[in-house]
């Protein structure tokens, strides 16, 4: 029979609110989330482009000043009559020495980014050492045959800094005269990157396909996102632009994320007011369900509350009237219930009878002592030292003495009836003797020993030991029996539960029904022989 599962009234609100309002809010949140991410990243790609575009431009430009500064000092008629002049005219060489220093210091002083202007010739001259240089120091130097080798414009980069050279000729004849050289300051390029500084990036210098120079601007760069390459106005350079990833994906998620917070924000206070209103819509069929879970936990006399709603209060006095009716047939139901246990233990009463018992058993003992039958007489006596230790006039728990009294008296009929005596020993310190335990828990495991154990001996004596000891708060039961026949069967080891008989099963669970599952029997074998263990709790026995 399939049954349907119930659901509480706000469970059900709660249900209606998510799949009604929630669900359409956040995906039409995330939907509008989704859109404007999108659309900042593309802002910041074309952001990120109109700076690179801009950067270029600017890099272009300072490229192309440098390539004037060179091209106005290599055209310069100054400096070309300078370099053309007979070292012998002393006088003339320093007066025009004097003109062209201060022409070149002119453009190095023009422009913060030039670090040195040198001009490398052939003649000897004492003249403007500082500018002038020889050429046969540095015309096995690549760059130095580069230029000669060019009508145009050399860059080259060395040692972190950038360098720009032309050679000067003359217009006619065509003649080299010399070759100047701008050398460039090593943060020249780096202050050019400044409108950057705020977006992280790595730009790369590559001649050639190699890397000549690298720059990283805005912070820690994990992984590019954006990468530009672009060709550096006439100096035959490419730049590469790698932007990070990151620029585009984190902040814009950040400054969005505001929106979607106020989203949960007013959807909670909205499921918070309906909770208060469910509350105050339903209060008086939660008090009846209140009332109705308390008939349940077995309270019949729970006041039905009254309702102001009127299918409620119809409910409600239904819920009262079956109450009033089921109190009344329990207490029918009761009545009987208590006279068929009287009548029962009458008759129980009746057909076992302590006193009925032990007067018979008295009359058998006098007669077999007329009739000077000792053996008669120590088996009755036995036997009604046996029962009345056993029915003990219907207490479950004694003392340890009224069970070792009986288990004597057991072993002792036993023995009178057995045909092969056994040895039996006890160790029972007299300490332990008012501590109570479970009346008649020993008898079942002697009995099955003696069945079970030394019953099946052929030529070795039988022995039973029975003991007692405490250990902390525990009590510990044994009895041992030097049988072999439960050895046979499971070897060195413990006897599982589903394998005891009704009388140690018996004893296991009512062991465990008034101290709890960690307490019981325990039936182990080993090359000695069987030993049945009980363990109580001495805390809880000791207490009369």
């Amino acid at each position: 029979m399939n049954k349907t599962r119930k659901k509480s009234f706000w469970r059900q609100l709660i249900q209606s609110f998510i799949l009604v309002i929630m669900i359409p809010v956040l995906f039409l949140g995330g939907f509008i989330f989704y859109s404007a991410h999108q659309y900042i990243q593309e802002q910041r790609m074309t952001e990120s482009m109109n700076l690179i575009q801009q950067n270029q431009q600017n890099l272009d430009s300072w490229a192309k000043q440098c390539e004037s500064s060179v091209r106005y000092l290599a055209a310069n008629y100054t400096l070309q009559e300078f370099l053309q002049m007979d070292e012998s005219q002393y006088v003339a060489v320093n007066q025009s020495a004097r003109v062209v220093s201060t022409v070149l210091y002119g453009v190095l002083l023009s422009t913060r980014d030039y670090e040195k202007i040198t001009v490398y010739t052939d003649k000897e001259s004492g003249a403007m050492s500082n500018l002038l240089e020889n050429s046969r120091e540095v015309r096995e130097e690549k760059w130095y045959k580069d230029i000669l080798a060019t009508s145009g414009i050399k860059w080259w980069h060395q040692n972190h800094r950038f360098y720009v050279g032309k050679k000067i000729t003359t217009t006619y004849p065509v003649k080299v005269i010399g070759v100047l050289v701008i050398e460039i300051k090593e943060s020249a390029f780096s202050d050019k990157l400044s409108m950057l500084e705020n977006v992280p990036a790595i730009i790369t210098v590559w001649d050639d396909g190699e890397s000549i120079c690298e720059y990283t601007t805005g912070g820690y760069f994990e992984k590019s996102g954006l990468i530009k390459k672009l060709e550096w106005g006439d100096t035959g350079w490419l730049l590469d632009y790698k932007i990070d990833k990151g620029y585009y994906h984190q902040n814009p998620f950040w400054g969005l994320g505001a929106p979607m917070i106020v989203i949960c924000i007013v959807l909670t206070l909205a499921l918070l007011s309906m909770r208060f209103l469910s509350r105050f819509l339903v209060r008086d069929l939660n008090l009846l369900v209140e009332s109705v879970n308390e008939v349940q936990n077995g309270n019949l006399d729970a006041e039905q509350p009254p309702s102001g709603i009127y299918e409620i209060h119809i409910l409600s006095e239904s819920i009262r009237e079956m109450l009033s009716r089921i109190k009344s047939l329990i207490h029918q139901v009761y009545d009987k219930e208590i006279e068929r246990q009287r009548l029962e233990l009458n008759l129980l009463q009746s057909k076992i009878s302590p006193h009925f018992l032990y007067n018979n058993l008295s009359v058998i003992n006098w007669l077999a002592i007329d009739c000077g039958e000792e053996k008669i007489s120590e088996i009755v006596t036995e036997m009604a030292v046996f029962y009345r230790t056993a029915l003990n006039k219907g207490k479950t728990v004694d003392a340890l003495r009224v069970e070792m009294e009986n288990i004597r008296a057991y072993i002792h009929l036993v023995l009178c009836a057995h045909e092969k005596a056994f040895g039996v020993s006890y160790a029972v310190d007299e300490s332990m003797m008012d501590i109570k335990i479970p009346t008649f828990i020993l008898q079942p495991l002697v009995e099955n020993a003696i069945e079970h154990g030394i019953n099946q001996l052929e030529k070795e004596n039988g022995e039973i030991r029975i003991s007692a000891e405490c250990k902390g708060e525990e009590l510990i039961l044994k009895v041992f029996d030097n049988g072999k026949s439960l050895y046979g069967k499971i070897g060195k080891g413990i006897l599982k539960k589903e394998n005891y008989g009704y009388g140690t099963g018996n004893v296991d669970k009512r062991i465990k029904l008034l101290f709890g599952t960690e307490y019981g029997l325990t039936v182990s074998a080993d090359t000695n022989g069987t030993t049945s263990m009980i363990r109580l709790k001495n805390q809880m026995l000791q207490e009369t």
